[in-house]
Order: structure tokens, then C-alpha cells, then sequence
């Protein structure tokens, strides 16, 4: 009997790439029909993580799904998270980019971050990120959390919810 969960924690895991998958395609459905509407080109990307999926679209050759600081790309976010959850009746984990723009926006990010650790290791002052979703906070929080002499917490109701990055104390 000991050996049942052993062989349960793989199938719980298909499980859950499974319905990644399916919440990726049910995404890709949903951005194919809107590329359509819309007349615009554009392919469209899947990967598929442990933790989400990612639905891409490249070669739209347009700003406008992705809009000003990202705006319109956060508002098809939502669509497209509202849509694949009605269809299945479960907490979607597919987020949506548009030729790179999350991934950019990310890698900013992270920099300003870096640079904010080095302060707080300097200073010994705590220091505020500027406001970002929920995944942004956690690639955050991982960053800090594999820094040395720093510790971070999120503060701050949504959409303004932010990282602060304090000295280990």
C-alpha cells in the first residue's frame, strides 16, 4: 500500500498537464476566432509549463491587441481567462502574450527588481515596486527569495497590489 501514492503523484500530474492543454487550446480557439474578426494575421503559439500555459500569438504585425502599456493585451487577458473557464468550469492557469510583450515586459521587470535588491542591500531601507498582476508578483517574490539578505511581501489591494522588498532581518 505504501507504494499507491507514489504511482497517484504522476497520474495527478497528467492530470493537471491534461487540463493545461486543454485550457491552452480552448485559448488558442478563442484567439483564432478574434484574429479572424478582427481580419488580422497572426500564428499562434502553445507551451505548456508545470505551473501554466502560455498562448502566444506572433506575427500579428499590429500594436493593437497589445495597446497602450499593455492594456489591451491585460483586457484580451481577461476575455480569454473568462471564456476558458465557462467552458470548463474551472480556475484557468493560460495567460496570453502577444509577440513577445509579457516576456519583455518580464525581463524588465526582473532588472528593476535586481536593481532594487542591490539598493535595499545598500540602504538597509525597504524599497516598493511599482504595482503588477499576480504572476508578475510571484516571478518576483522567487527572484527575491533566491537573493541573499533580502526578504519580499506584497502589499496593497488589486489592481494597485505591489512588491516590497525589505532587508532580511
Amino acid at each position: 500500500m505504501s507504494a499507491q501514492p507514489e504511482l497517484d503523484a504522476p497520474e495527478d500530474e497528467v492530470s493537471v498537464l491534461d487540463q493545461m492543454d486543454e485550457d491552452a487550446d480552448l485559448a488558442a480557439d478563442f484567439m483564432e476566432g478574434l484574429l479572424d474578426i478582427l481580419d488580422l494575421p497572426g500564428d499562434i503559439e502553445i507551451v505548456v509549463k508545470e505551473d501554466q500555459a502560455v498562448v502566444t500569438l506572433q506575427d500579428v504585425g499590429s500594436g493593437l491587441l497589445i495597446g497602450r502599456r499593455g492594456a489591451t493585451l491585460d483586457a484580451l487577458q481577461e476575455l480569454v481567462r473568462s471564456s476558458v473557464q465557462r467552458q470548463t468550469e474551472r480556475r484557468s492557469h493560460v495567460r496570453v502574450d502577444v509577440e513577445g510583450y509579457r516576456e519583455r515586459q518580464l525581463e524588465k521587470l526582473r532588472e528593476h527588481c535586481r536593481e532594487a535588491i542591490a539598493e535595499v542591500r545598500e540602504t538597509n531601507q525597504p524599497v516598493k515596486l511599482d504595482p503588477m498582476d499576480a504572476f508578475e508578483r510571484k516571478m518576483m517574490h522567487n527572484l527575491v527569495s533566491s537573493s541573499g539578505g533580502v526578504t519580499s511581501a506584497s502589499e496593497g489591494a488589486e489592481p494597485r497590489r505591489r512588491v516590497v522588498i525589505h532587508p532580511q532581518s
